[in-house]
């Protein structure tokens, strides 16, 4: 930032985004006690693991020569690049999510409410759904995927080189609408000062956008981030079902790389790259973050959205570009809808856009019961996690609001949550699978093993919430000498519900956890992964089986979307 750049941003009056409320505790110990249950989860199932993992590392292969035979080797080097692109493209879909939400300022309700539904829908979809959805449309073959029969041509999308892009498109469509949603929130509570100053100034849009709004808009971004770069680094199920065999070589990633070839790679080589890959993401998201440098995450009290009005930008315009990005995002869920109400036959031969409707697809989808009892199974599994996750969260969150622990533990503890979050399920899996293995109480120990990977996120979305509850609400029953922890979830509410349906639905289209400790196939997502590996000639059943796995989370949006939006932003700012 030039100095008239930082200048600019210093005689903007921005809101103080400190914690509004410091009270205090029962005192250290009480405070403790409410984090500790949290820590030993986190302890048991993250921390011990992933110290074996490291020991392994090192000791299999004499010292640090196991690290030196992983970078040598081209495969794992293409690999670790691969994933590197990922995480770029991560800080991309941050970017793209902002300049949505700078245009839809100027948009009505109406037509904003329409573009926060669709683009949120795919943040819900796993990325098994948007594999499958992006395959369909690519495919090479002109009387099935759309787009070869409208650029006929020697292009193949889902052949070499250009398999990049139809990979790209599928990430970006899954994650930006999260950053937009989350950036929508911030954009509408900032307060008209902080562009009218910039416009006093001279500042172009811009100008105003790179040295106010960003800047200000600081704590936002560095939830959004967070989330997207933790999906970026754990990229698995969308290059595994989104990207046919025979090229998956040229587009692995880490995950991908350490799932294929553990075994060839022994126990050393294997933990190393493990290691590898957790280390790229945590320096990636310690450099993105750095200014978190102070208590993680600042916030202040809610605010009722109020978008900053713009003169000058012609509404219609924006309403046009707003309704060309709706419909461009609800295509792929549109085509896949529609390729599940075909018959299994002409959805194998023939696009969605031929006709021959019918619900053939649904009833091969469910013919043989094993998709029927692993939606049971695997709701089961994400409602305990979601239980598991609250009783944990919600009380560690509220341990590491101000006061409660001395600053440099809860900074400590903070950190690690954040570096925790980036956490690679392939650092645990060896030492996990060894130890676990698939056998009775499968369902209770894998949800411990999801509880324990979601957790901290969790923690910190909690705490962003429970540090901007006012002043009021906690002295109260303080002054008593009791815990406000109930009072300062109530009044948490939205927040407490996101991170409940976070939980449920990040279990929900989990297919990487069950690969990886070799589990029973009682999950969804693996039984739909056992349909995609006969891509075409299931491609009926797969698009009905998609659909229901994709139904449940999005119910699930639409019932509590209100909340959800309040939740993930609550005490974001002032």
């Amino acid at each position: 930032m030039t100095g008239e750049d930082a200048l600019l941003f210093d005689v903007t009056p921005h809101h103080d985004l400190r914690a509004p409320a410091r009270w205090h505790g029962q005192g250290r110990w009480g405070a403790w006690g409410y984090l500790l249950p949290a820590v030993v989860l986190t302890t048991v199932v993250l921390l011990a693991p992933l110290t074996v993992t490291v020991v392994t590392s090192v000791a299999e292969d004499g010292g640090l020569d196991g690290y030196l035979k992983v970078l040598t080797d081209e495969e794992v080097w293409l690999a670790l690049f691969h994933n590197a692109l990922w995480l770029m493209l991560a800080l991309v879909v941050c970017g793209l999510g902002l300049g949505l939400a700078w245009l839809a300022r100027d948009t009505g309700p109406r037509t904003r409410g329409v573009l926060l539904a669709v683009l949120a829908l795919p943040s819900v979809t796993s990325p098994l759904t948007t594999g499958v959805a992006f395959r369909l449309i690519f495919d090479a073959n002109p009387s099935r995927g759309l787009v070869s029969a409208l650029l006929p041509g020697d292009v193949v999308f889902l052949g070499p080189g250009w398999i990049w892009l139809v990979l790209g498109l599928a990430f970006v469509w899954q994650w930006t609408g999260l950053a937009f949603l989350v950036f929508h929130v911030g954009l509408s509570t900032m307060p008209a000062d902080l562009l009218r100053v910039g416009r006093v100034f001279g500042a172009g849009r811009l100008r105003r956008l790179r040295t106010v709004v960003i800047p200000a808009l600081f704590p936002t971004a560095a939830l959004v981030m967070l989330i997207v770069l933790t999906a970026a680094v754990r990229v698995f199920d969308l290059v595994l079902v989104g990207v046919p065999g025979s090229i998956q070589s040229s587009v692995d990633v880490v995950g991908l790389f350490w799932w294929r070839h553990r075994d060839d790679l022994g126990d050393g080589r294997a933990s190393a790259l493990a290691i590898l890959l957790f280390a790229m993401a945590v320096a990636l998201v310690m450099l993105v973050l750095w200014r978190l440098r102070r208590d993680w995450p600042s916030a202040g009290p809610r605010r009722e959205d109020r978008p900053v009005p713009v003169p000058g930008r012609p509404r219609r315009v924006v309403q046009v570009l707003s309704a060309v990005v709706a419909v461009v995002w609800a295509f792929p869920l549109v085509a896949l809808l529609l390729t599940s109400f075909r018959a299994p036959k002409e959805a194998a031969t023939s696009g969605w856009w031929t006709g021959g409707g019918g619900l053939g697809s649904y009833g091969e989808a469910f013919s043989d019961g094993s998709f029927a009892g692993a939606l049971g199974a695997t709701a089961q599994r994400g409602l305990l996690v979601a239980v598991v996750v609250l009783l944990l969260a919600v009380p560690a969150a509220y341990a590491l609001t101000p006061e409660q622990l001395p600053r440099r533990v809860r900074r400590i503890v903070a950190t690690g949550a954040v570096v925790l979050t980036v956490l690679p399920p392939q650092a645990l899996a060896l030492p996990l699978g060894r130890v676990l293995g698939p056998g009775p109480g499968g369902i209770v120990i894998l949800s411990l093993v999801h509880a324990a990977l979601v957790l901290p996120l969790a923690v910190l979305l909690l705490r962003n919430a429970f540090i901007s509850v006012p002043r009021p609400v906690v002295l109260r029953p303080l002054a008593e000498g009791r815990s406000a922890m109930f009072q300062v979830t109530a009044e948490s509410g939205p927040a407490v519900v996101a991170v409940a349906v976070l939980a449920f639905v990040l279990t929900w289209n989990d297919l990487v956890l069950g690969l990886l400790l070799n589990w029973p196939a009682d999950q969804a997502p693996l039984v739909v992964l056992q349909q995609a590996r006969h891509f075409t000639t299931s491609a009926g059943g797969l698009a009905a089986q998609t659909i229901v796995l994709t139904a449940v989370p999005v119910l699930l949006l639409f019932a509590t979307g209100r909340w959800l939006v309040r939740g993930l932003t609550q005490g974001v700012r002032r």
